[in-house]
Parts: C-alpha cells; sequence; structure tokens
C-alpha cells in the first residue's frame, strides 16, 4: 500500500508543492527529506504535519509535507522517518520549469484530435435527420468531439432539464482553445510554438463545426446525438438530438416526455446550453487568421446575429422559461469576444449590464461565506463541471473594461467568492487541498461537502468532479493576477496547485487521472467484461466522487462489483475535464 502520495509527474519550479503521508499502523511520523534521485543529495528537509481523518472517507489518516523551496530542475524522492526509525519513500518525481504545462499540454491536445468526429460518423453526420419526424429535413452538420469515452455523440450541452446544471462541452471547448493560444501568446514563452498552431487548429475546426450547427433561426442545435443503439449502424443511429418536455415543463430525456409535444424549440439552445459559447467561439475565429471553411466576416456576422437572437428569445429556450446566472455568464462571455472583435462600444455597454447583474447576484451568508444565487431566491450556485466560471468570465470582462469603478465593483465580488472557497475547503481536515462546496439539497437544505451531491436535479446523474475543480483552478489563477492582496494570491496559488495535483496522483487512490501519464490508470469497463469503449491517451477520466451511498464517504470504482458493473461514473474521459485542465495550466501565464 503507498504510503507517500505526490503528483506523478511532478511540480513546476515557482510552484507550491505538497505530499500527503498516510500513516500505517500507529506509527507517526517525525521527520522528512527531498532527496535528489541522482546525488543522494538533500534538497530540503522537515517535519510531516498532522491533519487527521477526512470525513467518512475511511482512507487513513494523514499528514502533509511542504517543500515549496525546492526549486533546482531535477528527478526527486521523498524518504519519511517514523518514530521507529524506519524510512519509507516515494515514487520518484521531477522538479522543473513548466514542467507540466511542456509534458502534458500536448497530450491533452492531441486528444481532442483523436476524439473528432471523422470517418463513417462524419460521413453520416453530412446527411443527418432530427430525431422525431415533426421537424423535417435533413442537414450538413458534420465535424466536432465525440463527447466521452462511451458516447460518440456531439453536444453543445446536455442536463437542460435541470435548469441550473448545463455544463459547457463542445462550444466551450472551440473556444478554450483560442483562449488558451492567446494565453501562451501573452506569457511569450518561445517553446510553444507548434502547440500554439495546434490549439488554433482545433479552435478552426470546432468554429467550423459550430457554424454548421446554426440553426434557420439564429439559435444552435444542442446535440448530435445517436439513437439508443450504440452498437449498430452508424449512419442509421446518428440524429439531430432534442430534448423532451415533460408535463411541468422542463426538458428531460427519454421517457419523461412525448414525442408528440417536441417542438423546434427543443431541438435549439439558450445561452446556458451552449448558445452563449457557441457565439463566443465565433466571435474569437473572427479574428484568427488560418484556413477554414468560413471568412472572417462570416464567423463575426454568425456571432452577432445568434447574439441578438437569443438574447431577444432566451426564454423560449429556456425550459423553465427564464433566464438564470448559468445563461448570463455565458452570455457575459459571448458580449466580451464581440467586443474584442467588433471594438464597438455598445458591446462593452452591454457586457458591462451583464455584468453588474451577475454581481447583484451575490448574497453573503456570513463574514467568510457568500455566494451567487443562481434563480431569483437564494439557491447558491454550485456545479459539476463549471463551479469556477462564474469568476473567470467576470474576469475575462475585466480585460475589456475601461471604468475604473466598474473593474473593482467586479473584482470585489470575485474576490469574495473565491475567499468563500477557500474558506469552504479549508475549515476542516483536507490534507489534499480539494475544493469543497457549497450546495442545496433535493430537501432544500444548505451544506458544505467535499462532492457533488446525489439528490439534485440531475439524478441519477452525478460523475467524478475533474472539470469542476479544473475550473476553480482557473478562476483562482486568473484572480491571483488580479488581486493586490499577496497573502490572497499565495492561497489562491495554492488552491489552484492542490486541484491540479489531484487529477495527477495526488488523492488517496493514487491515481494519475490523464490517460497515459502516472500510475494507476483506471480502466473504463461498460456492463461487466465489455470494452468497447477503450480509453485514449491524454484524456482526463470524470475521477473520484462521493461513496455509492454515502454522501460523506469517497469512491473509485476500478474493477466490477457486485453493485457496480459500468464504472462511467468514475472511468469515462469527457472533453470538459480535458478544456478545463488546459485552460487551468495555460491561466497560469507562464
Amino acid at each position: 500500500m503507498v504510503s507517500i502520495f505526490t503528483n506523478h509527474i511532478g511540480y513546476d519550479s515557482g510552484d507550491t508543492k505538497n505530499a500527503v503521508y498516510r500513516r500505517e499502523g500507529s506509527e507517526t511520523p517525525v521527520s522528512f527529506r527531498v532527496i535528489c534521485d541522482g546525488t543522494g543529495e538533500t534538497a530540503w528537509e522537515g517535519a510531516p504535519v498532522e491533519a487527521g481523518e477526512v470525513d467518512r472517507w475511511g482512507t487513513g489518516y494523514y499528514y502533509t509535507m511542504r517543500f515549496d523551496e525546492v526549486k533546482k530542475p531535477g528527478q526527486y524522492y521523498i524518504e519519511v522517518i517514523d518514530n521507529n526509525g524506519a524510512a519509507r519513500r516515494s515514487y520518484p518525481f521531477k522538479i522543473g520549469q513548466n514542467l507540466l504545462e511542456t509534458s502534458t499540454l500536448s497530450a491533452v491536445g492531441y486528444y481532442f484530435k483523436a476524439q473528432r468526429s471523422t470517418g463513417e460518423y462524419e460521413a453520416a453526420d453530412k446527411n443527418i435527420p432530427f430525431m422525431y419526424g415533426k421537424r423535417e429535413g435533413r442537414i450538413d452538420a458534420h465535424g466536432g468531439w465525440y463527447d466521452a469515452t462511451g458516447d460518440y455523440g456531439v453536444h453543445l450541452s446536455h442536463l437542460s432539464h435541470t435548469t441550473y446544471f448545463n455544463p459547457q462541452q463542445a462550444a466551450f471547448s472551440a473556444y478554450a482553445f483560442f483562449k488558451m493560444n492567446d494565453l501562451l501568446e501573452e506569457a511569450e514563452y518561445p517553446y510553444y510554438t507548434m502547440l500554439k498552431r495546434r490549439l488554433i487548429e482545433e479552435g478552426m475546426y470546432g468554429a467550423d463545426f459550430l457554424m454548421r450547427m446554426r440553426a434557420p433561426s439564429g439559435s444552435f442545435f444542442v446535440t448530435k446525438s445517436r439513437t439508443m443503439d450504440a452498437y449498430g449502424p452508424v449512419a442509421s443511429m446518428r440524429v439531430l438530438g432534442c430534448y423532451f418536455r415533460n408535463p411541468t415543463g422542463r426538458k428531460g430525456g427519454g421517457s419523461w416526455g412525448n414525442v408528440d409535444d417536441i417542438t423546434d424549440y427543443d431541438y435549439e439552445t439558450s445561452f446556458r446550453a451552449g448558445g452563449g459559447y457557441a457565439i463566443a467561439a465565433l466571435a474569437y475565429a473572427a479574428r484568427v487568421t488560418y484556413p477554414s471553411d468560413y471568412t472572417k466576416e462570416e464567423y463575426l456576422q454568425a456571432a452577432v446575429s445568434s447574439y441578438d437572437y437569443l438574447y431577444a428569445h432566451n426564454e423560449l429556450y429556456a425550459n423553465d422559461g427564464k433566464w438564470n446566472l448559468v445563461d448570463e455568464y455565458c452570455a457575459l462571455d459571448a458580449l466580451v469576444e464581440i467586443y474584442k472583435t467588433t471594438k464597438e462600444i455598445d458591446y462593452l455597454r452591454r457586457a458591462r449590464a451583464m455584468a453588474k447583474r451577475i454581481i447583484d447576484r451575490y448574497i453573503a451568508v456570513n463574514e467568510t461565506m457568500g455566494y451567487l444565487r443562481v434563480n431569483d431566491t437564494d439557491r447558491p450556485f454550485f456545479h459539476a463541471a463549471d463551479a469556477g466560471m462564474p469568476v473567470v468570465n467576470l474576469l475575462n470582462y475585466c480585460e475589456i473594461e475601461r471604468q475604473p469603478e466598474e473593474k473593482a465593483a467586479v473584482l470585489a465580488v470575485c474576490e469574495k467568492l473565491m475567499r468563500h472557497e477557500l474558506f469552504v475547503t479549508n475549515e476542516v481536515a483536507n490534507p489534499f487541498g480539494y475544493a469543497r462546496q457549497f450546495v442545496q439539497h433535493g430537501d432544500g437544505s444548505k451544506t458544505t461537502q467535499f462532492f457533488y451531491p446525489h439528490d439534485v436535479e440531475t439524478a441519477p446523474w452525478w460523475q467524478g468532479e475533474n472539470a469542476r475543480i479544473a475550473s476553480l483552478a482557473t478562476a483562482a489563477r486568473s484572480l491571483s493576477h488580479y488581486t493586490q492582496d499577496a497573502a490572497l494570491a499565495a492561497a489562491l496559488r495554492k488552491y489552484a496547485d492542490d486541484q491540479i495535483n489531484w487529477v495527477l496522483g495526488l488523492n488517496p487512490f493514487d491515481s494519475c487521472m490523464l490517460e497515459g501519464e502516472g500510475r494507476n490508470n483506471i480502466d473504463y469497463f461498460f456492463e461487466g467484461d465489455r470494452r468497447d469503449f477503450i480509453q485514449c491517451p491524454g484524456g482526463i477520466v470524470n475521477g473520484i466522487t462521493s461513496g455509492l451511498h454515502d454522501e460523506h464517504g469517497i469512491a473509485y470504482y476500478s474493477a466490477p462489483t457486485s453493485e457496480v458493473d459500468d464504472n462511467w461514473r468514475w472511468a469515462e474521459q469527457w472533453i470538459p475535464h480535458a478544456s478545463w485542465y488546459m485552460y487551468a495550466l495555460c491561466m497560469k501565464k507562464i
């Protein structure tokens, strides 16, 4: 059993550096050394800090070990000495300048290229029908990236029936590639030339797909899906999907709705269902010089006209018939990118108004906690994939804001929101620094806890949260560049580093969740012994959750059990995890 947990790949020279020791038996660790693997020299020596047991995880008793001062590039290991004089040694790891960026960004970028919808899927998608016959005709909707290991559909978003939990999927990925290129350009780091070219290539590939997904109305088609026969002929199972409306007016899937009730609106997006980021990506594409299927003018015209249409008609596409926070933060990024492209002051004014709508949602709980209300009452915003997006988008808006007082008001709320995240994360024993959250359960009660709850509107959907924690790492790193509070900036950098470390192996299962890197990559099994969906190198799996039946427990099923014969919740790769991971690394502004 592993006793010492580290980031499997290693640590950037300038980043915070943490390792965790798990006690075996009754021994007590008294000291640790960071040792150069090549020379045997001690680079750092310290005393482990007792952290204790974590909630009801049942995974052991922990101690933390910080060694931020070790900055010299090289390969190292940690040796822990206990009170009996016994020594335990970690696996080796590296320290180096921009280590994670140079070691992993390219692999995750290639993951997207491997996930392109090509071959027989592309052929079928060039003449794809609508799911149900009330909407007639076929369109060319080829392109995009397969959503997940076991899902060869391409989705702008799903979970639209849940009102508050739409994840941003294919459109956000296209946008993120453009954004990451800009962040690397700002860093002026000389060794990313070819990587940046490939980022732009994927961004343009995504933008061209989004152009084909534009609906005649001005909205976008929400999903390119499949029939339920996952193993049938490709050509016959590819469809443009829709969302059902059940008797309460909520959209959902499968048996929740009636085919006869489907309208054109059910095939198309709101801002929250991918429309906002489709617009943002197209506005971004209009600034890029790169071979593509459309002109810069066409991308911009599509972005502007789609924004105007959705702003006027968003309620028609929202399952509850009204705007909420998710619509607003998606619309805000769309406005920011349109303004950056057009330089028209009206879009800055609109972005300013949208940002104000968002910050006006802030509710203080007490001196240390506060949140954005996602609806018209006091429901807190929390999210399984995009928890950091409100802060990220508000800070993106700060890039264009010219009025100091407006910018200051936004920054003040962002600081309050991230201080809340830091408080909730650190209020209990948490040796790994995992980003905890403030949630509202199905019965209306509000609590703080480690993992996404099971009893909310997304049930029975719940899964690992590597996208969520990477989005919060992105938010933390972004704010660390803006805040004038040095102590807050330092805390945010550690918080961000902790989330990335968790993904890369510094977790209780000693599992690197980036396929092809580190140790103990989780295997994806489907319906017992089936291996129809094989993991792709460079992809990031859903990750660790609360217990199967205990919200305070922890789970990560890597092999079939009597209860679990399909481990998609933990082992399925999903493009939002990869998008947010890359975004978080680039946001460090190397």
